[in-house]
Protein backbone atom coordinates (compact mmCIF):
# COMPACT_ATOMS: atom_id res chain seq x y z
CA UNK A 1 0.00 0.00 0.00
CA UNK A 2 2.65 2.14 0.79
CA UNK A 3 4.27 1.60 -2.73
CA UNK A 4 0.74 2.92 -4.27
CA UNK A 5 0.99 6.06 -2.07
CA UNK A 6 4.37 6.56 -3.39
CA UNK A 7 3.20 6.23 -7.31
CA UNK A 8 0.31 8.69 -6.79
CA UNK A 9 2.05 11.13 -5.16
CA UNK A 10 4.67 11.21 -7.99
CA UNK A 11 2.37 11.18 -10.66
CA UNK A 12 0.43 13.74 -8.65
CA UNK A 13 3.54 16.53 -8.12
CA UNK A 14 3.99 17.26 -11.59
CA UNK A 15 3.06 20.70 -12.49
CA UNK A 16 3.56 22.27 -15.77
CA UNK A 17 1.96 24.94 -18.00
CA UNK A 18 0.93 24.64 -21.92
CA UNK A 19 4.09 26.50 -22.55
CA UNK A 20 6.24 23.65 -21.02
CA UNK A 21 4.69 21.26 -22.74
CA UNK A 22 5.27 22.85 -25.76
CA UNK A 23 9.36 22.57 -24.59
CA UNK A 24 8.74 18.98 -24.31
CA UNK A 25 7.42 18.21 -27.28
CA UNK A 26 9.56 20.45 -28.82
CA UNK A 27 12.64 18.31 -27.27
CA UNK A 28 11.15 15.43 -28.24
CA UNK A 29 11.42 16.40 -31.52
CA UNK A 30 14.78 17.71 -31.63
CA UNK A 31 16.38 14.26 -29.79
CA UNK A 32 17.48 16.38 -26.79
CA UNK A 33 15.79 14.08 -24.43
CA UNK A 34 16.54 10.69 -26.84
CA UNK A 35 18.29 9.62 -29.55
CA UNK A 36 16.91 9.36 -32.63
CA UNK A 37 16.91 5.41 -32.27
CA UNK A 38 14.98 5.62 -29.02
CA UNK A 39 12.83 8.26 -29.98
CA UNK A 40 12.11 6.03 -33.18
CA UNK A 41 11.08 3.35 -31.14
CA UNK A 42 9.33 5.34 -28.57
CA UNK A 43 6.77 6.38 -31.72
CA UNK A 44 6.50 2.74 -33.47
CA UNK A 45 3.97 0.26 -33.17
CA UNK A 46 5.54 -2.68 -31.77
CA UNK A 47 4.19 -6.08 -31.69
CA UNK A 48 3.28 -8.62 -29.08
CA UNK A 49 4.95 -12.02 -28.27
CA UNK A 50 1.78 -13.46 -30.20
CA UNK A 51 2.40 -11.92 -33.32
CA UNK A 52 -0.29 -9.22 -32.81
CA UNK A 53 0.23 -5.43 -33.69
CA UNK A 54 0.21 -3.04 -30.38
CA UNK A 55 0.03 0.59 -31.21
CA UNK A 56 1.22 1.82 -28.26
CA UNK A 57 4.86 3.14 -28.26
CA UNK A 58 6.97 3.82 -25.43
CA UNK A 59 4.30 5.60 -23.77
CA UNK A 60 2.77 7.15 -26.32
CA UNK A 61 -0.47 6.05 -28.40
CA UNK A 62 0.02 5.56 -32.07
CA UNK A 63 -3.46 6.50 -33.58
CA UNK A 64 -4.06 8.80 -36.34
CA UNK A 65 -6.41 12.05 -36.82
CA UNK A 66 -8.26 12.48 -40.09
CA UNK A 67 -5.91 9.36 -41.39
CA UNK A 68 -2.45 11.24 -40.63
CA UNK A 69 -0.37 9.86 -37.98
CA UNK A 70 -0.72 10.61 -34.42
CA UNK A 71 1.21 10.42 -31.26
CA UNK A 72 -1.34 10.59 -28.05
CA UNK A 73 -0.34 10.37 -24.55
CA UNK A 74 -2.97 11.66 -21.66
CA UNK A 75 -3.24 10.84 -18.09
CA UNK A 76 -5.25 12.26 -14.75
CA UNK A 77 -4.87 11.64 -11.17
CA UNK A 78 -7.20 13.21 -8.47
CA UNK A 79 -9.43 15.89 -9.93
CA UNK A 80 -6.76 16.50 -13.02
CA UNK A 81 -6.88 15.15 -16.47
CA UNK A 82 -4.75 15.74 -19.43
CA UNK A 83 -4.12 14.66 -23.25
CA UNK A 84 -1.84 16.19 -25.99
CA UNK A 85 -2.34 15.06 -29.74
CA UNK A 86 0.96 15.64 -31.83
CA UNK A 87 0.50 15.09 -35.76
CA UNK A 88 4.39 15.23 -36.48
CA UNK A 89 3.74 15.29 -40.59
CA UNK A 90 2.52 18.78 -40.14
CA UNK A 91 3.91 19.71 -36.57
CA UNK A 92 0.64 20.09 -34.83
CA UNK A 93 0.41 19.99 -31.27
CA UNK A 94 -2.68 20.60 -28.95
CA UNK A 95 -2.89 19.83 -25.41
CA UNK A 96 -5.52 19.63 -23.05
CA UNK A 97 -5.22 20.13 -19.32
CA UNK A 98 -7.79 19.97 -16.83
CA UNK A 99 -8.38 20.61 -13.29
CA UNK A 100 -11.21 18.64 -13.36
CA UNK A 101 -11.36 15.27 -13.35
CA UNK A 102 -15.63 14.79 -14.29
CA UNK A 103 -14.61 14.74 -18.27
CA UNK A 104 -11.68 14.14 -20.39
CA UNK A 105 -10.26 16.06 -22.80
CA UNK A 106 -9.56 13.57 -24.85
CA UNK A 107 -12.01 14.17 -27.67
CA UNK A 108 -11.67 17.63 -27.11
CA UNK A 109 -8.08 17.72 -28.00
CA UNK A 110 -8.39 15.10 -31.09
CA UNK A 111 -11.51 17.29 -32.56
CA UNK A 112 -8.99 20.58 -32.27
CA UNK A 113 -6.28 18.70 -33.81
CA UNK A 114 -8.30 17.49 -36.67
CA UNK A 115 -9.90 21.64 -37.16
CA UNK A 116 -6.18 22.04 -37.06
CA UNK A 117 -5.41 19.65 -39.87
CA UNK A 118 -8.13 20.60 -42.07
CA UNK A 119 -7.25 24.68 -41.56
CA UNK A 120 -3.81 24.29 -42.59
CA UNK A 121 -4.49 21.77 -45.70
CA UNK A 122 -7.12 24.47 -46.78
CA UNK A 123 -4.32 27.26 -46.12
CA UNK A 124 -1.58 25.01 -48.24
CA UNK A 125 -4.80 24.68 -50.70
CA UNK A 126 -5.02 28.48 -51.29
CA UNK A 127 -1.43 28.97 -52.03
Amino acid sequence: MQLQRISYFISGSLMSTAGDMLKWQNALNQNLLLGANQTSKAFSRHRLNNGDEFAYGYGWHIKDVDGIASREHGGSIFGFKTMAVYIPEHDIYVIGLSNCDCNSPTQTVRDIAALALNMQDRTQVGR
